[in-house]
């Protein structure tokens, strides 16, 4: 599906005066830096860094699927460094702007190109337009939280209250599917948040938001299987980390 920013832009003037328009009383501003330092966990019982759950989801992914995208822009004489750091900025800022709709923050921008600016307009507004329609409250977005039971770390997107009070969390993603590995990620953001409320996760959401405007929401159930495999793979990280094959 292909959106036209520019009659988005049209037919939402309200909502694109927020993502475009100056900070107002209501509305404190909050500005996206370029470049920020990768997430960090530290673990107070293990007194040392560890790993964060999207870096443990990942051991064994399958990687065909990127090494074909490089291959074929390759193809098409295009730099695949400069094609998927432009990516995720888009990727970036949609994701920003959409937390900064949520908090009723107003975004600044100005370290990006209006064009980026523009391309991540798209999955805004269909993830706003989304997030309306669920009738979720925020607890606090990007919850950064360390599992001491099991040593690892996680930066949770979206943790929310349902219509009923119960526990929920949503993960925002801008790749062009979901993947295995997120909804493996996901089930350690479910165990992290559980071992902070004491309570259990009642609903879990990975919402997809495509830079070319396709969106998909997939709530999910039951996650305990996933969860082994994460442990499982949390395990060969810590045994590869004592033979010394990671670099700290």
């Amino acid at each position: 599906m292909n959106i036209d920013v520019t009659k988005l832009r049209a037919s939402n003037d309200a909502l694109f005066e927020r993502m475009y328009g100056a900070a107002t009383p209501d509305r404190p501003i909050k500005r996206l830096e370029r470049g920020k330092p990768h997430q960090k966990y530290w673990s107070e019982t293990r007194q040392r860094e560890v790993p964060g759950a999207s870096t443990i989801a990942k051991i064994g992914s399958d990687s065909g699927g990127l090494l074909y995208w490089a291959w074929d822009l390759g193809k098409q004489g295009k730099d695949y460094r400069k094609e998927r750091d432009k990516a995720a900025d888009i990727g970036t800022l949609a994701h920003f702007m959409i937390e900064c709709e949520i908090q009723g923050l107003q975004p600044d921008l100005s370290e990006f190109p209006m064009v980026d600016i523009d391309a991540a307009g798209v999955p805004y507004y269909t993830a706003v337009q989304w997030w309306e329609q669920q009738g979720l409250t925020p607890i606090a977005p990007e919850m950064q939280l360390v599992s001491e039971e099991h040593g690892y770390g996680g930066t949770i997107d979206m943790p929310c209250r349902s219509r009923d009070g119960c526990l929920a969390l949503l993960d925002w993603k801008t790749s062009k599917a979901i993947w295995p590995e997120h909804i493996i990620q996901v089930s350690a953001y479910e165990k992290l948040l559980e071992e902070k409320f004491k309570e259990k996760v009642d609903r879990r959401c990975i919402v997809r938001i495509g830079k070319d405007g396709s969106f998909e929401a997939r709530w999910l159930g039951d996650l305990s299987e996933h969860f082994h495999v994460f442990k499982a793979q949390l395990a060969l990280y810590e045994a590869k980390l004592s033979a010394g094959l990671i670099k700290k």
